[in-house]
């Protein structure tokens, strides 16, 4: 009880012992651990792993002192209980303290005397290696200072040789520990001997076994080291693959595995042969004979079925207990996995040798074996999915379609016929052949497996099995159907084979046609009915998302974004029972008053997708479950899901007016109150349901109600929550176009918050364009009110500011503009009165600079949208803006000219092309306002008009380019790109000439003007752009460094607009591009200011871009990028300045995601950089923007950490777990836990979708 008591005190963050008593209680819990009860001794032992924690170092080394001299005791269960303290005690002492290595210096010398002596029993050799490897463990870079690394290497080896496998194998684990932080001549000298061994013990399998098997350990710890042996290790581990011994065989494919995985590169030149061997002992079973030879035989000897649980009665003289040949099958099928994990390069070539093998061992008859064949084709299923397009397609006419059940999309690839996605159709019919037999198997884990396969497939070739998919129907009615208690033989299910059945079903009918499956809806629905009553909640859940699957297959809608409208078809009569029984089992589970919430959430939205499709076919229905769905708005748990339900109804094509009029109606005002809830998903929900209901029945609506409506909007006329804003306002405009009278209680209650509303800083895009329609819609119900909005819109600029300030921030300005120029442009008669008085402002020189700005921004918005050269005077008026004071008005003069410009081309642009050259102190806000006429330009706006003037404009960028200010260069780079989209045939080779010049702004300017080139996603020109690529994008080894990064930030641009034109050419690229994530000494400076020294990096921001372009890389061309190399710069990066940490932590989240294999590899490389920036001490003198980056900086690292655990394995990434371990232990368990918890939450991708999704009719 006292040591229980002191353990939990030990716990508390709050206890401390006294120096007086410390040494008492030491002394009193190390003499407990020679108590005879052994329960005491567990406590004991239990108490020094906490007390470790609060001793000082001089009681810890006491600790450790009396622990090793029990150890070496001969009593044998002192040993014992002394060798679990010692373990323990070693995992809490801190790595880097002192007495860290007094633990190294006095523990390993008695350990390697244990080991080495002969008088020493099994069993304490056995202790002796297990606490040799944790404290190599842990400790193996101290041991390095004490000179005991070549002895404790030479005992480990000789320990291979032990007699007792188990002795062997933690020998095997502890050079692993030491290999990684032993100096080259050691770690030489070890692999050697290795290799002599190998050599020499050619008629000992069991020592051949252990030297193979420690080459295995020796790549996984130490990987780029390893590698220079590999070509002389590998070819004798091949060899000995054909000596008859099945365990033998085993451990040389295991090793062979993690020559695969870890070292990559060097063993590409043996791949093919490995590959070979694969195949070869995947079909390895000398006491069988499945009639492998004549696999597409149709009258196959046997199905798999019969062959996996009944006993063969031929085999007279043999025992499956004898049999070790499924081990090395299992084997094959890993080590076939690590190449298609590693080996994304080879994917076409994978799925021409390794596939069809696959497909063909699908009839395995050791289930272990056999699922690890499908998970290895489901392995390659994935690779194909993350890797397996060869060409992009972007197309402009695609871009405004929605996504189609059919179809390619934009921007995703091409199947040509030696594309993976290709070779991987041709194969279906065969796999789903083979498949479809063992789906029929006992074995509820290989079905669970074949389910997750199919529907890895269908994702992968966005359907496919169009002709097949009727194989698996008895499988999946069988799955889904309850277990027979009587037939004792029947097959068996359970709740991971529903799911897993039901989301192959979902996948299913969302990547096919619908009317691949009107054929066969009777043996289709009556499973899914069946599964939603099934009393297990998550099997009932998922069935009814797959439900709703199925009712978008018996009766599909298309919705035409052009003309706004569904397009459906009847519904076919032989699916009208299926569809009342539906409704039937959705209705019970709806009114089941004790369902789980998910099942009552998922049922509702199931109920709501029913009725959208074939409302008008359940008219009697359809009145009758309304009131239902009224019931549930009043219930909190459900009232989210029945509003979502509602908006469905109401958005319907097929539900007739009358059948839903009253109870929608009388949804209304309940659902407005809803908007005082604090949910916000419920607000949103309920903005959207108002909106489409006041769109479809605003005309009987009562009068009394709109005001209740906009009284209940109100609230949400503010900037606090941006995306609630813009659906507010939505459904005002909404309003006022259902009930122009509306328009009094607008103004009186509303108008006064939008006009508040303006000023904010934060309204932008979705926020900004409801509030352009609200003012849109205010002016044409009354156009009276166009003088009080703007007045009213004018007003907040008018309050007097110190001078040089202006009275609100410049997004509010843009916001006020930008309105009044709605208005203007949707009342005729009184635009050129206002931009009359808004040209008298800026004229007047009594008008504050607020104003002027207001009154300059203003008109560049109207100008830019309809010609004002109905003002003779506008142009001299905003010129001599450009003489003020203020710079902000004098950027203002330079967007209205160039704004007022774009709206009459012809008249305007001779003026600034002539003021450009004739007063040179003006040029770079010219400039400006010249970029704003190329850029508001487009072929639909002006025409021709431009190109008229384009050759002036272009020898007159050119004359700039060379500015000694960079403000300048970044213009005319832009005003250059965007110009030569107006003709690439004249304006493309004009720059390609000019990359040769001599002088850097000139390259520098031209490579960043050739970025604007690929924001244009038309592909009209790209057969021009293709050959200039590697010539505009070899600037990266440019000597200037200016124009390095810049032609960084251009190969960051076209990998993100057009990675069509790159792909082929980024084997030249991608050595420029990573030899730009280095850091340069010579870049790096000491500025002194006064006292103190700064350390400049003129390399950092060039590094910057490298790493956001290999972001970029990996999303957008990573079937292009050879992913070990990849990972090597980013673990460069990982040491590097906080900016480029952050930048390498993303990427390090987005590889976890796409190269999982390949990253797991290196999560041990990743430790140590990874935990210095968990615990880096800021100095004492820290600003507080230094703790804010730091803190972010730590979340990210948390972030990234969360993401990589997903992949960690303890007995292969110890130093990663122990990492983990210790996080989890900390002050950032919190974060870290809320990290996982999101990286978990992205793996469930369709579950993501659910919680948003709205009325889905195509």
């Amino acid at each position: 009880m006292a040591l229980n008591d002191l353990i939990t005190e030990l716990q508390s963050t709050t206890f401390h012992l006294e120096e007086t008593t410390e040494k008492r209680v030491v002394d009193k819990v190390l003499t407990l651990m020679k108590d005879k009860n052994g329960e005491v001794q567990n406590q004991a032992v239990k108490c020094l792993g906490s007390l470790v924690k609060k001793v000082q170092e001089a009681q810890l080394q006491q600790i450790v002192d009396l622990l090793c001299a029990y150890v070496s005791q001969d009593k044998e269960d002192l040993r014992e209980i002394a060798s679990i303290g010692l373990k323990t005690v070693i995992v809490q002492v801190p790595v880097n303290s002192v007495v860290a290595v007094n633990v190294c210096k006095r523990l390993v010398p008695r350990l390697l005397a244990q080991l080495e002596s002969s008088n020493s029993s099994y069993d304490a050799q056995m202790d002796a290696l297990d606490i040799l490897g944790e404290v190599l463990l842990r400790f193996g870079n101290i041991l390095a200072t004490t000179n005991l690394q070549k002895q404790t290497a030479n005992t480990l080896f000789t320990l291979l040789g032990h007699s007792r496998p188990a002795l062997r194998k933690r020998a095997t684990f502890a050079i692993g520990h030491l290999v990684a932080h032993v100096p080259d001549d050691i770690f030489e000298d070890l692999l050697k001997k290795i290799l002599h061994g190998l050599e020499t013990f050619k008629n000992s399998p069991d020592r051949l076994r252990t030297y193979i098997q420690v080459t295995g350990t020796i790549s996984r710890s130490n990987a780029p080291r390893f590698g220079k042996f590999l070509s002389s290790i590998t070819p004798s581990v091949i060899k000995y693959t054909e000596l008859d011994d099945d365990e033998l065989r085993e451990n040389a494919l295991q090793a062979l595995e993690a020559f695969v995985l870890r070292c990559p590169t060097e063993i590409t030149p043996y791949i093919d042969t490995i590959i070979d061997l694969s195949l070869k002992f995947l079909r390895y079973d000398p006491n069988y004979d499945d009639g492998d030879d004549n696999e597409d035989d149709e009258d196959e000897n046997m199905d798999s079925d019969n062959e996996d649980d009944e006993d063969d009665e031929d085999d007279g003289d043999y025992s499956d207990d004898d049999d070790m040949s499924w081990k090395v099958r299992r084997t094959s099928a890993k080590l076939l996995s690590a190449i298609i994990g590693t080996r994304q390069d080879l994917l076409g070539q994978l799925y021409a040798t390794i596939a069809p093998s696959l497909i063909s061992r699908f009839k395995e008859r050791e289930e272990t074996v056999r699922i690890e064949i499908l998970q290895t084709f489901i392995t390659l299923l994935r690779q194909t999915n993350t890797y397996g397009g060869a060409e992009y397609e972007i197309d402009a006419s695609l871009e405004s379609l929605t996504k189609k059940r059919k179809g390619s999309r934009p921007g995703t690839p091409i199947e040509t016929d030696q594309s993976p996605k290709a070779l991987l159709r041709g194969q279906v019919p065969r796999l789903t052949k083979n498949l479809a037999k063992q789906m029929a198997s006992k074995s509820v884990q290989t079905r669970v497996s074949g389910y997750i396969l199919l529907k890895e497939l269908v994702t992968v070739l966005k359907g496919g099995l169009e002709n097949n998919y009727m194989l698996f129907v008895p499988s999946i009615q069988q799955s889904l159907s309850t277990a027979s208690h009587t037939d004792h033989h029947h097959l068996g299910t359970n709740s991971n084979l529903k799911i897993e059945a039901l989301g192959f079903l979902r996948s299913l009918f969302r990547t096919h046609a619908p009317e691949v499956f009107q054929k066969h809806l009777s043996q289709l629905c009556p499973a899914v009915i069946s599964a939603i009553q099934d009393k297990f909640y998550k099997i009932s859940s998922e069935a009814l998302v797959c439900c709703m699957e199925l009712i978008k297959v018996v009766r599909h809608m298309d919705f035409d974004e052009d003309a706004q409208k569904y397009s459906f078809s009847a519904l076919d009569p032989a699916a009208k029972p299926y569809v009342l029984e539906i409704y039937k089992v959705i209705l019970q589970r709806v009114s089941t008053a004790d369902a789980d919430q998910e099942v009552k959430e998922r049922s509702i939205l199931c109920l709501g997708v029913l009725l959208s499709r074939v409302g008008d076919e359940l008219k009697q229905e359809l009145t009758a479950c309304l009131p239902l769905l009224l019931e549930k708005l009043q219930n909190e748990l459900t009232r989210l899901m029945a509003v979502k339900t509602l908006s469905q109804i109401v958005e319907s094509p097929v539900c007739a007016d009358v059948d839903i009029k009253d109870s929608i109606l009388q949804a209304i005002p309940e659902v407005a109150s809803l908007l005082r809830k604090s949910s916000r998903p419920l607000k949103v929900a309920s903005l959207h349901f108002l909106d489409v209901a006041i769109r479809r029945f605003g005309k009987v609506l009562p009068v009394q109600t709109y005001d209740e409506l906009l009284n209940e909007l109100k609230p949400l006329i503010t900037d606090e929550d941006l995306h609630l804003l813009p659906l507010g306002l939505t459904s005002v405009v909404t309003i006022l176009h259902a009930n122009p009278s509306s328009i009094n209680i607008v103004k009186q209650e509303i108008l006064p918050l939008v006009l508040k509303l303006v000023r904010s800083p934060l309204i932008q895009g979705q926020a900004l364009d409801s509030l352009l329609a609200l003012f849109a819609a205010l002016v044409r119900t009354n156009d009276k009110e166009f003088s009080t909005l703007v007045s009213g819109l004018v007003e907040p600029v008018t309050v007097p500011t110190p001078e040089g300030q202006l009275a609100l921030s410049k997004q509010a300005f843009s916001t006020i503009a930008q309105c009044i120029a709605i208005l203007c442009l949707n009342s005729d008669k009184n635009m050129d009165v206002t931009v009359a008085e808004f040209l008298r402002k800026i004229e007047d020189p009594r008008t504050s600079d607020s104003l002027k700005y207001l009154s300059l921004i203003t008109l560049g918005e109207i100008g830019r949208r309809i010609s004002l050269n109905g003002h003779a005077t506008l142009h001299t008026s905003i010129l001599a803006m450009f003489n003020v004071h203020s710079e902000e008005v004098r950027s203002a003069a330079a967007f209205a000219i160039g704004n007022v410009s774009a709206g009459n081309v012809n008249f305007y642009v001779p003026i600034i092309i002539q003021e450009i050259q004739k007063d040179p102190k003006k040029r770079y806000l010219l400039l400006h306002a010249l970029k704003e006429v190329i850029t508001r330009y487009t072929q639909k706006q002006g025409g021709q008009d431009l190109e008229t003037h384009a050759s002036e404009i272009w020898i007159l960028l050119f004359d700039n380019c060379e500015s000694q200010e960079e403000g300048t260069r970044n213009v005319v780079a832009e005003c250059l790109g965007k110009l030569t989209l107006t003709n690439p045939y004249k304006f493309l080779p004009e720059l390609q000439a000019r990359l040769r010049s001599e002088s850097p702004q000139i390259r520098g300017t031209v490579v960043s003007a050739f970025k604007y080139t690929f924001t244009d996603n038309t592909r009209s020109y790209d057969e021009l752009l293709r050959p200039l690529i590697v010539e505009f994008l070899s600037l990266m080894k440019d000597q200037d460094l200016s124009v390095r990064r810049l032609s960084l930030t251009t190969l960051d641009s076209a990998a993100h607009n057009k990675p069509y034109l790159i792909r082929d050419v980024l084997s030249q690229l991608l050595p420029l591009l990573y030899q730009e994530t280095n850091v340069v000494e010579e870049l790096i400076h000491i500025v002194e200011m006064g006292p103190f020294k700064h350390r400049v990096d003129d390399g950092l921001e060039i590094r910057k871009s490298a790493f956001e372009c290999m972001y970029t890389l990996l999303e957008k061309c990573r079937d292009k990028v050879e992913i070990f190399a990849f990972i090597d710069r980013i673990l460069v990066g990982l040491v590097d300045q906080p900016d480029i940490k952050m930048l390498c932590h993303l990427t390090l989240v987005r590889l976890s995601i796409v190269s999982p294999t390949a990253v797991a590899q290196r999560l041990d490389d990743m430790v140590e950089p990874l935990h210095a920036t968990l615990t880096f001490k800021l100095k004492p003198t820290a600003v507080k923007q230094e703790l804010e980056k730091n803190q972010e900086l730590v979340r990210s690292a948390l972030r990234a950490i969360a993401f990589l655990s997903r992949l960690a394995d303890p007995a292969l990434t110890p130093k990663f777990a122990q990492l983990l371990h210790e996080v989890r232990m900390g002050p950032n368990a919190y974060d870290l836990n809320q990290y996982i918890a999101e990286s978990e939450s992205r793996d469930d991708l369709y579950s993501s979708n659910f919680k948003t999704e709205a009325m889905d009719l195509s």
